[in-house]
């Protein structure tokens, strides 16, 4: 398995870049500045001698096109059928042999990213934000989807669209099942009918990756190929411990059926990703980079935004107890959601579990399969002797 460097602009790609905008658009350059890179993609920031300001994504030639389609579908759909405000696509183009490769310009919308500020910000503005982003959630959560997936253009897309129906749903477009060289391996990627079936897909997404890795040839050296065996039978037992602990989770779908249904999930949703008012900052002009937003069960959606969580070090300030209660109170409305918010059982800590890399993190993962393996191990012992006992 090859594992992929950051991707940098060609020399010639800026000046394909400005061209295609100009052709595209009709309106000249003024200038393009790089403000993102990631293993599959590139984003530029372009000023038009006019004075307005748009946004490129770039895909890199190893990105798969369904990456691009679904975000692309997904912010369609959320600026057509919700409250939501999220920037306008200007146009794209999906076709790899395109001189400048598969691409997206979107509008720039004009205000402050919402990390830069919200630290300074006085408590009630804070609240505010955290107040209408959970609204945003719950909205969502309203919108059921009949698998877990990521939302897909329709294969007539110049179709005046249906408010009651629901796009197409394709593969996920996660980065889990793609960074890493996961790209190139024949593996599910969904659509998944069950969080069953999603959960043992994981389980073989790094089986393979992991095989495919040892495939590549390793330098020679007795030590080193220890250090790889033994790596590899890490993951091996990994692997094996999270596939039968989904086949003994119990009521992993059907314990909760309104909990178990598929909503769009923003919980992963980071502060950088909203963009505020310079003037106002408590209103919030759009909430960019849809890239892997997915479908998933509604128990993983709702739950609290993770830049308000405990870190792994263990800090939880008082700022974020009291944001954690604002979300909770802003959701109470809603008894489903709240309900979900609030729960914490077998199935989130696989969901946590499912998205590593075996091969890399490996030493936390078989761990936490053991103490899961062992505390369900004992729930079970429980209730054979409750029933013995009555």
């Amino acid at each position: 398995m090859i594992v992929p460097t950051l991707i940098l602009p060609r020399d010639d790609e800026l000046e394909i870049l400005g061209r295609t905008v100009e052709q595209t658009l009709g309106r000249s350059v003024k200038s393009i500045d790089v403000i993102g890179r990631d293993p599959l993609s590139r984003t530029f920031a372009v000023a038009m001698q006019d004075g307005n300001h748009l946004i490129a994504r770039v895909a890199d030639s190893h990105m798969p096109t369904r990456i691009m389609e679904s975000e692309i579908a997904t912010m369609q759909w959320v600026r057509e059928r919700t409250s939501i405000p999220v920037p306008k696509i200007l146009t794209y183009e999906l076709d790899q042999s395109h001189p400048l490769g598969a691409h997206i310009l979107l509008e720039k919308v004009r205000g402050v990213r919402l990390d830069t500020i919200f630290e300074d910000l006085p408590a009630e503005s804070q609240d505010s934000l955290v107040t209408q982003l959970a609204q945003f959630m719950v909205e969502l959560s309203h919108l059921s989807f009949p698998a877990i997936g990521s939302i897909s253009l329709p294969p007539q897309p110049c179709d005046p669209p249906s408010s009651a129906a629901l796009p197409p749903l394709g593969p996920l477009t996660h980065p889990c099942f793609y960074v890493e060289g996961r790209t190139a391996l024949s593996i599910d990627r969904g659509p998944f009918p069950t969080a069953r079936a999603y959960f043992l897909a994981c389980a073989e997404r790094e089986r393979a990756a992991t095989r495919a890795l040892f495939t590549q040839g390793a330098p020679a050296g007795a030590e080193y190929q220890s250090l790889l065996a033994e790596t590899q039978a890490i993951v091996e037992r990994a692997v094996t411990l999270l596939i039968e602990l989904v086949r003994r989770c119990e009521g992993l779908d059907g314990a909760d059926p309104e909990l178990a249904r598929y909503a769009l999930d923003l919980h992963e949703l980071g502060l950088k990703n909203i963009i505020v008012a310079p003037d106002d900052p408590t209103r919030i002009l759009a909430l960019v980079d849809w890239q892997s937003a997915s479908v998933r069960p509604l128990w993983r959606c709702a739950r609290t935004p993770y830049w308000l969580l405990p870190s792994l070090a263990g800090d939880d300030d008082a700022c974020k107890q009291r944001l954690r209660g604002v979300f909770r109170a802003a959701v109470a409305n809603d008894p489903v959601f709240s309900r979900a918010v609030d729960a914490d059982d077998t199935r989130h800590a696989l969901d946590e579990v499912a998205e590593y890399d075996a091969f890399r993190d490996g030493f936390l993962v078989l761990p936490t399969l053991q103490s899961m393996y062992v505390s369900l191990f004992w729930l079970v012992c429980c209730r054979l002797l409750i029933c013995f006992c009555g």
